[in-house]
């Protein structure tokens, strides 16, 4: 359930990607189109770095205990 946000923001990304590929560059909307894409990808980076450590700290390798 957290992860339905995130998600969103992926799906939204992915039309971005591929609106911003079907938009010619002479469109007046696709300079914000490119913007809008990489405010989203950079979001997505800053929570995928930010989760990374966490989830490290959380797994255990095979036959070592946790405590």
């Amino acid at each position: 359930l957290l992860y339905k946000p995130v998600d969103r923001v992926t799906r939204s990304t992915l039309v971005l990607h591929d609106l911003l590929k079907h938009t010619p560059v002479s469109h007046p909307d696709h300079p914000l189109l490119q913007d809008a894409l990489r405010i989203s990808q950079n979001f997505l980076s800053s929570i995928n770095e930010e989760i990374t450590p966490r989830r490290q700290s959380m797994t255990v390798k095979k036959g070592e205990v946790s405590l």
